[in-house]
């Protein structure tokens, strides 16, 4: 992400980045919010990320049942799978308001 603040109802632009060596498959992403409960959560379909290349999901703000998030703080959460093992990467905490 771009920023660390967002409006609500804002589309909120989510980066992931191969700044590896090795092709990474996209595996599944979650909004969490700073409890660790999932707010939202996709696993989207089979896609490769290639080293030094990158792929863009817009989060629209809803949780999993197409209702609108509430102002607070999340994170997201990404597990790409590389080499078969299955990673767990965290962006920075940002604010809906």
């Amino acid at each position: 992400m771009d920023r660390s603040s967002f409006s609500s109802g804002e589309p909120i632009y989510i980066t992931l980045i191969n700044l590896g060596n090795t092709p990474v498959n996209i595996g599944s992403w979650y909004v969490v919010d700073l409890n660790g409960r999932v707010v939202y959560s996709i696993e989207p379909p089979q896609i490769i990320i290639g080293p030094s290349s990158s792929f863009v999901i817009v989060w629209f703000q809803f949780d999993s049942d197409g209702k609108p998030v509430g102002r607070g703080r999340y994170r997201i959460v990404w597990r790409p799978v590389v080499d078969g093992n299955t990673l767990e990467c965290f962006s920075a905490v940002f604010e809906i308001s």
